[in-house]
């Protein structure tokens, strides 16, 4: 059965070993992650899913302005896709926004990752808004949220 929990420096491993798997960085998986671990602050949070001790699934979450806790890096290991990791992390966000009383969850993905925005859509997020050149020129992302019952 997996579990959350929150990130522990330990499952850097595993964490760099998923986006390897899930984003296009490859050997760069390391120095992206390293980097986006700095910028963190002190109000985000990082979640675990974990199977047996390893590490399968991850998610950080980081307060918007908007009043939303944004859903971000959302990463399952493609080896444990479509086994509802996706889904018990986003549960296990919207229990913490509620928890800090946050009235949305939010999620941002490229326009071309349908995979993602259909995950978004089965769980109950529903597009908000066009990221223009988010992720560079001509490369938008599309926002999605999900009203929380605070």
């Amino acid at each position: 059965m997996p579990k959350i929990r929150r990130y522990r420096s330990q499952d850097f491993v595993d964490y760099v070993a998923a986006l390897e798997k899930t984003t296009k960085w490859g050997k760069k998986a390391t120095g992206e992650l390293r980097a986006r671990l700095e910028k963190l602050r002190r109000q985000d949070q990082i979640w675990v899913a974990e199977i047996d001790v390893r590490c399968v699934g991850f998610m950080i979450l980081v307060p918007e302005a908007d009043g939303s806790l944004e859903v971000d890096w959302l990463d399952v290991h493609p080896d444990f896709h479509h086994t509802g990791i996706g889904t018990m992390l986003v549960q296990k966000a919207e229990k913490v926004a509620k928890a800090k009383g946050r009235t949305a969850l939010s999620v941002h993905t490229s326009d071309k990752n349908k995979a993602m925005q259909g995950f978004a859509e089965k769980n109950g997020f529903v597009l908000f808004e066009r990221l223009k050149g988010f992720y560079g020129k001509r490369k938008d992302a599309l926002r999605f949220k999900k009203a929380v019952a605070v």
